[in-house]
């Protein structure tokens, strides 16, 4: 009996000591990414112009080598009164404050040889849309009345320059098979465009142009 008793004892003191294992378990802190939200305080109202009149569809013969010229204003006024770009263009300039630092873009998009074809225009890029057609941007602010000037090279181009009208010079319009469309924008930096540098602000006008067989 006596041994039974012991063993008995020695059981409970085993049980009694035995631990379950405790697991550690590390703590994970969440972390999440704060994306700023976009806020577009541009102010500017922007148009294109064909000579004096605001421009909304452009219908033109489909022939090669020829100019396709639009002048850029900010404004949606139906037409302009002076005789050279620029003296519109103070005027409406200088209804704003704060725009110095806006800068101005222009976006294409047509259907040629099979595909679709978007592009941003932010400077100088004659070959952009080569062999379709070619892209010339002029300042006509910073020019001397009835002066004869070149369009724009990127060593022209300084913190005052003004891209204020844009000629189209087609090359070959054989395998372009929509019309084009044409829009002029204004941005200040790049949060002015999503990650496909897609322009998202309003400050921003479009035309199209027809091309007639």
């Amino acid at each position: 009996m006596k041994k039974i008793l012991c063993l008995l004892a020695i059981l409970v003191l085993i049980t009694g000591c035995t631990k379950e294992p405790v697991q550690e378990v590390e703590s994970v802190e969440s972390t999440s990414v704060v994306v700023p939200t976009y806020v577009d305080d541009n102010p500017i109202t922007v148009g294109l112009y064909d000579g004096k009149n605001l421009a909304t569809t452009y219908n033109t013969a489909k022939e090669n080598f020829k100019d396709i010229v639009f002048s850029v204003c900010y404004t949606n006024d139906a037409t302009l009164n002076s005789e050279y770009i620029k003296y519109d263009w103070d005027k409406y300039y200088n209804q704003y404050t704060n725009i110095d630092n806006y800068k101005i873009g222009f976006h294409f998009s047509f259907d040629a040889n099979g595909e679709h074809i978007t592009g941003n225009i932010l400077g100088p890029d004659v070959y952009r849309f080569n062999p379709y057609f070619y892209i010339y941007l002029y300042d006509d602010i910073h020019q001397p009345d009835g002066a004869w000037y070149s369009h724009l090279e990127t060593s022209d181009v300084t913190d005052k320059t003004i891209f204020s009208s844009i000629k189209i010079y087609t090359v070959d319009l054989s395998k372009v098979t929509s019309p084009i469309e044409l829009t002029v924008f204004t941005y200040d930096s790049q949060d002015d465009f999503d990650e496909q540098g897609n322009y998202r602000g309003k400050s921003k006008y479009t035309i199209t142009i027809n091309f007639e067989s």
